[in-house]
C-alpha cells in the first residue's frame, strides 16, 4: 500500500475533483462541528439529561469523518468520475438534511429525533427519517460500485469493501431505534399519538443514567453503541490494513487473512452490541448469552485467520508431482 503523502493544496484539489459537492459539505460539518462546541460551553440548557448541544456536536464530528472517508474511498473509483459526483451530491444532501434538522430542533430546545409531539415536530423527525434511508441506499449503491472494481492491491481492496459491508450494517442497526417500543405500543394500541416514537434505549427510558461524553445508558438496552461501533468501521479497518502496510515483513498473503479476519471480527462485535441493546441489557452489564456471543464473534475472527493461513500453507504440503514417463 502506498504511503505517498499529500500538501493540503493537493488534498483539496484531488477531493474537489472527485465530487465538489462532499468536499464542500465535509468543510462544513467541521465548521458546524467547531460552532456548536462553543455553544456547549455558552450554553447551560440541558435536554434529555445531558446538555443541549452535545448531540448535534457528536454528529457534526461523526459526519466530518464519515464524508472525509467516503472521499478517500472515491479515490479508488477515478475512471467513475460521473457516478461519483452524483453519488457524492446524493450524499452531501442526505446529510445536510438530516443536520439541519437535527440543529434547528436543539435551537429550540426540544429533541429531533423520536420527537412526534406536535405536527411539525412529526414532519421534521419523518424527513430525517427520509433522508437517512436514501442515504443508507445511496452508501449501498457506492458499495457495489466498489465491489465490482478491479483494484491492484487485495489488502486495501478487501478492507474498503468490510469497511462499508459494516458501516452498512451499523447504519441499518440504526432503524431499529426509529420504531416504536415500550410504551409506545400500548398508547398507539389505544389510537392515541404518543408523544416520541422510537428511542435509543430499550427495556427502558431515554435519559437515564449513562456512560460519560457519550450518554450510551448504564441501566437499559442501549443500540448507539453498535450505532456507533458500525458506523466507524469506515475508519478503523482502512487505519488498519495501513499500520499493516508498514510491517515489511508480513507478505500480501498474510496481511489478507488478518484484515478479512478483523473485518469478521468486527461485524461480529456490531451485531452483537445490537443483540445486547435489542435484549434490554446495558453496555455495562453483560450476562452469559452476551459474553457467548462475544465468543462466537472472536471464534468467527480466528477461524477466519486460521482458514486464510491454511489455505496458504496448503500447497507447500503436497507431495511434487511424480514425472510422467514417455512410451
Amino acid at each position: 500500500m502506498s504511503t505517498t503523502t499529500y500538501s493540503p493544496r493537493d488534498i483539496w484539489n484531488r477531493a474537489w475533483a472527485l465530487s465538489p459537492a462532499l468536499t464542500v459539505n465535509a468543510l462544513l460539518m467541521f465548521a458546524g462541528a467547531v460552532i456548536t462546541a462553543l455553544l456547549l460551553g455558552v450554553d447551560p440548557r440541558q435536554l434529555v439529561g445531558e446538555p443541549l448541544w452535545l448531540k448535534p456536536f457528536k454528529f457534526y464530528v461523526s459526519l466530518t469523518l464519515f464524508e472525509a472517508t467516503l472521499l478517500y474511498f472515491f479515490a479508488f473509483l477515478p475512471e467513475r468520475r460521473r457516478f461519483l459526483r452524483r453519488v457524492g451530491v446524493i450524499i452531501a444532501a442526505c446529510v445536510t438534511l438530516e443536520i439541519v434538522a437535527m440543529t434547528l430542533q436543539a435551537a429550540r430546545g426540544v429533541r429531533s429525533h423520536f420527537n412526534t409531539a406536535t405536527a411539525f415536530d412529526q414532519a421534521v423527525f419523518s424527513s430525517m427519517g427520509i433522508a437517512i434511508t436514501v442515504l443508507w441506499g445511496t452508501v449501498l449503491v457506492f458499495a457495489l460500485g466498489l465491489l465490482r472494481s478491479k483494484l491492484e492491491d487485495r489488502v486495501l481492496a478487501s478492507t474498503l469493501r468490510m469497511g462499508l459491508l459494516v458501516t452498512l450494517v451499523g447504519m441499518g442497526l440504526g432503524f431499529f431505534m426509529t420504531t416504536p417500543h415500550g410504551e409506545q405500543l400500548e398508547t398507539l394500541k389505544t389510537g392515541q399519538r404518543p408523544l416520541e416514537v422510537g428511542a435509543h434505549t430499550f427495556g427502558g427510558r431515554d435519559g437515564g443514567p449513562g456512560l460519560p461524553l457519550v450518554g450510551w445508558s448504564r441501566a437499559a438496552g442501549d443500540m448507539r453503541p453498535a450505532h456507533f461501533v458500525g458506523m466507524h468501521a469506515l475508519q478503523v479497518l482502512p487505519l488498519l490494513a495501513l499500520g499493516l502496510a508498514r510491517r515489511k515483513q508480513r507478505s500480501e498473503s498474510q496481511e489478507l487473512a488478518w484484515v478479512r479476519a478483523a473485518g469478521v471480527g468486527y461485524l461480529g462485535i456490531t451485531l452483537v452490541l445490537g443483540l445486547q441493546a435489542l435484549r434490554g441489557q446495558s453496555i455495562v452489564s453483560w450476562d452469559a448469552v452476551g459474553v457467548a456471543s462475544l465468543g462466537v464473534a472472536l471464534g468467527a475472527s480466528l477461524l477466519t485467520l486460521a482458514a486464510h493461513t491454511l489455505r496458504r500453507r496448503a500447497p507447500e504440503s503436497l507431495p511434487p508431482p511424480a514425472p510422467v514417463g514417455m512410451g
